[in-house]
């Protein structure tokens, strides 16, 4: 049995009865990319899924037998690798499949990461840093990260580090001070402060991403620096008020239409805030909105599914913006954020499990997204939160026996 052959009756059943894939995502609660994934047989529905989408076409148990027989564990060749039911093979997956797809220059020095694992072409900043710090949480020696260190803090600018863009960019600086503070010590706490506070202006304190990105790695350098306690007001102050309940929402601004709380910008605030708290630092005022934001990320009942937000980005010179698009994993946080919250219902963590594993590709040992891209801090997302719920709780079921659920 494979995923394909569960995917063939998954449509199948679809089309017998008349519905859309939206059709059918909809009345299910899932994303339409993931019912995709699921008809096209790149994934299988977890055992929950395949309970909803056989009740909803009333197939008589075949839909959830089909998907659990795929499931099953099968023969490998001599060699091949397994998960076995260890995070650690996972883990090792990962940094195997990412040492591999390291960037060498003609000389065979290592220089860094693509964006797109799933592509060719130049290594980039960002990319490279996502890299540097998901090998810091497999915690595996694969590579020597020393010329790739030397690399990207030699890549500084006067605002910090950029990307495709020669504004500000507090979060592709955040991410690079975080990796290089993790991984060497070329760059002191001192320093990393400095950077990552220039390369903030007005409009980071209407991004909320943007703010809880700063503040994660500020709290790393210095928790009670000055730059620390600025942005946890300002992450505070970026929350909206949706009855009665103030949460983060994509952005804050003074004319907005109807916005709604996000499940992906709650959870990197509470993560971040949650940092905070831990390093010894923070106030009531924290506590109370850590507190608040969990409540609601347990209670949410909708998927959580990966989101995009755009950013217009302002340029020297008065040059035209450039527009970024920035992708969240939302699972992957949501993870994060509930990883340390007391007497989180079980039913919650494996709902976000489940989602994270949906996008899981066993053949790579690395994340997708919906499109079928290889974005290399999906994996760095992933493999932080599945490392967060290890730790956090004592047996938790958060393996797939074979293709991820």
């Amino acid at each position: 049995m494979t995923t394909e052959t569960v995917g063939a009756e998954l449509r199948r059943l679809r089309k017998a009865a008349g519905q859309t894939q939206a059709d059918v995502a909809r009345i299910v609660g899932v994303s339409r990319a993931n019912l995709t994934q699921w008809e096209t047989g790149r994934y299988l529905p977890s055992a929950e899924n395949a309970r909803l989408l056989d009740d909803h076409f009333r197939a008589a148990n075949a839909l959830v037998e089909l998907a659990e027989a795929a499931r099953s564990p099968a023969p490998v060749a001599a060699g091949a690798l397994t998960t076995g039911g260890s995070l650690l093979e996972v883990f090792r997956r990962a940094g195997t499949s990412l040492a591999e797809e390291l960037i060498r220059d003609g000389d065979g020095r290592a220089v860094g990461w693509r964006h797109n694992l799933q592509k060719r072409g130049a290594h980039t900043t960002l990319a490279t840093a996502y890299g540097i710090s998901a090998m810091v949480v497999v915690g595996e020696p694969y590579i020597d990260l020393h010329a790739v260190v030397e690399d990207l803090y030699d890549k500084r600018s006067d605002f910090g580090w950029q990307g495709r863009s020669e504004g500000r960019r507090p979060e592709v600086t955040a991410a690079v001070v975080g990796a290089l503070f993790q991984a060497s010590t070329v760059l002191t706490a001192e320093e990393g402060l400095s950077y990552l506070e220039r390369s903030l202006d007005d409009r980071a304190r209407t991004r909320p991403f943007l703010l809880a990105s700063a503040l994660r790695t500020a709290v790393r350098l210095g928790p009670d620096a000055p730059l620390t306690r600025r942005l946890t007001d300002d992450l505070l102050a970026a929350r909206l008020d949706f009855d009665g309940v103030p949460l983060w929402g994509e952005k804050k601004e003074e004319v907005l239409f109807s916005p709604e709380p996000s499940t992906a910008h709650t959870a990197r605030a509470v993560v971040a805030l949650r940092e905070l708290l831990r390093s010894g630092h923070g106030s009531a005022e924290v506590s109370d909105a850590v507190d608040v934001g969990t409540r609601w990320l347990v209670e949410r009942v909708h998927p959580d599914d990966g989101v995009s937000e755009d950013l217009a980005l302002p340029q020297p010179d008065g040059r035209p913006e450039v527009r970024v698009t920035i992708k969240h994993f939302t699972s992957a946080w949501v993870l994060q954020a509930l990883a340390e919250a007391p007497q989180v219902p079980v039913a919650r963590v494996s709902r976000a499990l489940n989602s994270l594993w949906e996008r899981y590709e066993p053949s790579r040992g690395l994340w997708a997204w919906g499109s079928g891209d290889l974005p290399i801090w999906m994996t760095l997302d992933a493999v932080t939160a599945l490392r967060a719920v290890a730790l956090a709780f004592p047996a938790p079921q958060f393996l797939p026996p074979t293709a991820a659920e």
